[in-house]
Parts: C-alpha cells; structure tokens; sequence
C-alpha cells in the first residue's frame, strides 16, 4: 500500500458548520467543534493500482467460496510444491524465498495491515509532517499533491492517510475492508470512474453518497479558462468518520476560492442584499421561483431546471429528503447594485455536496433590493471571477463620480439568426460604462435554462463592441442580452436576442 499523509493546514478556520451537515450519520462522533485532532481515511482511485501480495484477508467472501480449480488447478495440485504444478514460485512475482518475510519485504511495513485509521494518524501526527509510511518512490506522492494545488491540502487538525486503489479492484477492497477500522472516508479521482460515478447504476449508488453540485465550467470571458483534470470525491455511505469526511469534501469544494487570496472564510451576513440573496437560493436549490424578490428586468427561467443543472443530479431519487444549509455570504454593496457569493451545503438520503453561488441585486425605486440574476453553482474559482468583474460596480463612490449608462444598441447576430458554434457578437455600447456583461440562456423544450453572466471589458472611447461568443459552443437556441454598468452601480439593460446555433 502507499500511504502519504497530507499537509495539515488552517485553510479554514470556521469549522462548526460540519456538525449541521452530519447529524445523520450513525458511526459515531469522529468531530466536535473545537476538535483538533481528526482523522480520515482517502482512496485515491486510478487506472492501475499498486501491486498487492496475496493475502485472505484481502480477497472477497465470493474468491474465498471458490474451488481451487476454478484458479485454473485440480484439487490435486493442492498440497503440492510449486515444481509439481510446472510453475516456480516465481512464476507468481516472488521467489520462493519471499514466502515468510515480513510485510517489509516487499515494500510495506507489517504495521500497515489491520492498524487501524486512528492509529495512523497518531503516528503522522508525532512525525510532525513526515509521512506515516514512507513509500519507496514519489510518484504518487507528487501526483496527489498536483490534485490538491501542490500541498495546499488539509483541514485545520485533520490528519489524512491516502492510498492508491485500481479501478478494478476498487468493489473487491470494498467488500474486504467494509465495517473494519481501515474502511475509507473518502474516494478521490481526476475524475471518478464512470464505474463508480453513475448516478443510476454505479456503484456509488450501493457503496456511497452522489456528490451533488459537480458543474461543468463555463465560460465566462473570451479569454479561454484554465482547464486543469477535474479532481472528484465522493464519501463512503459506511465511512468511519462521516463528519470529518464531509468537512474534507466542503474544502475540496472551496480550495480555489481561498488560496489565491487573503480573504477569510466569510460569515453569515445579516446585512439586506445577502438575506434576499440568501432567500432566493434556498427557493431555487429546492426548484422554486424568485417570487416577489424578483426584479422587474430578471431574465424568466424553468425552476425545475435550474434546480437540476445547480445540483448536477440525473439519478432517481437522489434529492428525496433534501437539506440545504447556507452557511457563508460574502456581499459587496453600494446604493445602487450588490452582489452577493453564497456557499450552500446540500445533503439528501442518497447525495452530498456543495453549491457556490453568485447573486447580482439592483435597489428598486421604492428602495427594497431585487434579484435581477442569480447562478446557483459555479466552480469556487469561477464564482471568484464572477464577484471580483462585478466589483468595481458594486464599489461605493462620491455622488460626481456616479456614472450615467445607457443600454447597448444590439447589432449582430439579427434575431433568429443561424450561426456557427461559437459566433461572434456585435453591439453598439454608447458609452460611459466600465463593464459589459453578456447574460445568456439555453432552452430546453418549451422553457430557458437559469441565466449565467459573460463578462467584457469596455475600451475606453470605443463605442461599438464585439466578442466571441465561447458560451455558445453547442447546438440548440440561445438568447442574449448585454448589461452596460458604470461606476456606482447604475446599470442599464437591452432587449433580447435568440441566436440558433448549428450543429458542426
């Protein structure tokens, strides 16, 4: 086996909203608020995994009921040397005389078999960083590290063990270590195996919890993202340390949104814009409508659609039982425009995960906020991307300096035109703004998707603007509008255009 264990860091320092999350579990109290000394168990899955000596411990009850001939052996060549079968031990991978060493012998200390996930950390723990089991090469080590933003990995106190696991042994070592103290916590991949990872017929759906919120990325300027192999994780239904699991799963969610920066982990916000923002996500992650919350100009969109595309759920049943809690708001505000990131944890009987949100609110004329656009799950980093475009509108400035914008003249594509994937789009700006965002919407049957925002910067004296429309990759309708956003959060919207976009 190879076992690292991940740099314990204080990435996130408020740590209570784990006990909301993982009430339900029955394997008892791995965590309490306040606990520094957590431990989790994490099976990295990949194509090969390392080789294993034989042992019955690690074959399933179903390898153990079989006949010796089954192995492709008569019940004769039992009790007989390995010359009597025509095969040298070495035939097998070993020597004959690696039979009888220890563990050590072929790469492992004996220590590694049936200690248990506890006793591990402890012992990474009193190494102070160093690993727990040394591996003979760094391979994997370096790979992982690679997944976790080169050791910017771990949860304030958690002590982690990570073992490489096959993907065609992953159900066999399932079935071998379940209810035992070295079961895994948490399954990783770059991505899951479909094998595992199908919401209706994989095995997550016997052995774990579906993540919720997994999103494709979405382009959001014209300048290409990048696009590193996405990293999944999914936790064990079974898992030793259900709360530490799903703690480690929340900062694998948040880990691009907080290392680049020096902002701490935001609270809760009791300030106006984040309580409507807060209201509207919660109506949304449950397929509900804005309602009343609305603003006038909000873009329409199908609530069960939203729901669905924000949670990433295709499986049956996977929302019965749903829960939602908000548990961070970070809001950026003026007297005009707010903008406002949310970070909701989703559980249900059968899922688990994380949503990052991003809620764009204007101030009606009667002075309440409004939620003019709402993205109900973005990559943590590319919710970053999002708030830190739309900052410079939301920013307070002197009543002199407040800008005066008016809404885009579209020019190009006409409406109902067909185009090629990824067409480029031509408006006539007038001026004034600092930013131009390019909202857009897919439709699906009869009904558009929930809206996501495209961010252009204004030139300066140009007055007429054109972008690649990169969002607009794939076949089907589209429809598009352009914002123009000035200084102090005025705002000024155009009508809608449909584009169709034509298969290559």
């Amino acid at each position: 086996m190879r076992l690292h264990r991940l740099a314990a860091i204080g990435v996130l320092s408020a740590m209570a909203g784990g006990a909301q999350t993982a009430q339900t579990s029955s394997a008892g109290p791995d965590w309490t608020p306040g606990s520094r000394h957590w431990s989790l168990t994490v099976w990295r899955v990949v194509a090969v995994g390392p080789a294993r000596p034989v042992s019955i411990a690690s074959l399933s009850p179903e390898v153990r009921s079989q006949t010796a001939g089954s192995f492709g052996q008569t019940a004769g060549s039992l009790g007989q040397s390995a010359g009597a079968t025509g095969q040298t031990a070495g035939s097998f991978g070993q020597s004959t005389g690696s039979i009888g060493k220890s563990a050590g012998s072929v790469g492992q200390t004996a220590g590694s078999f049936g200690v248990s996930t506890g006793a591990l950390a402890s012992a990474a723990a009193a190494a102070n960083g160093s690993d727990a089991i040394a591996p003979k090469d760094d391979s994997a080590r370096s790979r992982l590290n690679h997944d976790f933003d080169e050791g910017q990995s771990g949860v304030d106190g958690l002590a982690t063990t990570v073992e490489e696991v096959g993907v065609d042994e992953l159900q066999t070592r399932l079935d071998a270590v379940a209810g035992k103290g070295d079961a895994p916590d948490v399954l990783v991949g770059t991505p899951l195996p479909d094998a595992w990872s199908n919401q209706n017929s994989g095995l997550v759906r016997r052995y774990g919890l579906v993540t919720l919120g997994v999103v494709d990325l979405i382009p959001q300027t014209e300048v290409g993202e990048n696009t590193p192999a996405r990293l999944e994780a999914s936790i064990l239904v079974r898992a030793p340390h259900p709360r530490a699991a799903r703690e480690f799963i929340k900062w694998l969610s948040d880990r691009r949104a907080y290392i680049y920066t020096d902002r701490p982990n935001p609270p809760l916000g009791a300030d106006p814009p984040s309580v409507v923002a807060r209201a509207a996500l919660r109506s949304v992650l449950f397929g509900g409508e804005i309602g009343v919350s609305a603003d006038r100009q909000m873009a329409d969109f199908d609530p069960q659609i939203a729901q669905r595309m924000a949670m990433g759920v295709s499986g049956s049943g996977l929302l019965n039982g749903l829960r939602v809690d908000i548990d961070r708001s970070s809001v950026s505000a003026n007297e005009r425009f707010a903008v406002v990131e949310l970070r909701a944890v989703m559980e249900s009987r059968a899922a688990f995960g994380v949503a990052h949100a991003v809620v764009v609110l204007r101030m009606d004329e009667t002075g309440q906020w409004r939620v003019l656009q709402l993205t109900p799950n973005l990559a943590a980093k590319q919710q970053q991307v999002a708030a830190d475009s739309l900052s410079g509108v939301s920013t307070r400035v002197r009543r002199e300096e407040v800008a005066q914008v008016r809404s885009a003249a579209l020019a190009a594509p006409v409406d109902g035109d067909n185009r090629p994937p990824v067409p480029e789009f031509w408006w006539d700006n007038m001026g004034a703004g600092t930013l131009e965002v390019v909202e857009w919407q897919r439709r699906i049957g009869d009904s558009w998707t929930g809206s996501n925002l495209y961010f252009v910067r204004e030139d300066a004296g140009n007055l007429r603007t054109r972008t690649t429309g990169r969002f607009a990759d794939a076949s089907g309708v589209y429809r598009w509008r352009v914002w123009s956003l000035g200084r102090g959060g005025t705002s000024a919207i155009s009508g809608w255009r449909s584009v169709n976009i034509l298969p290559q």
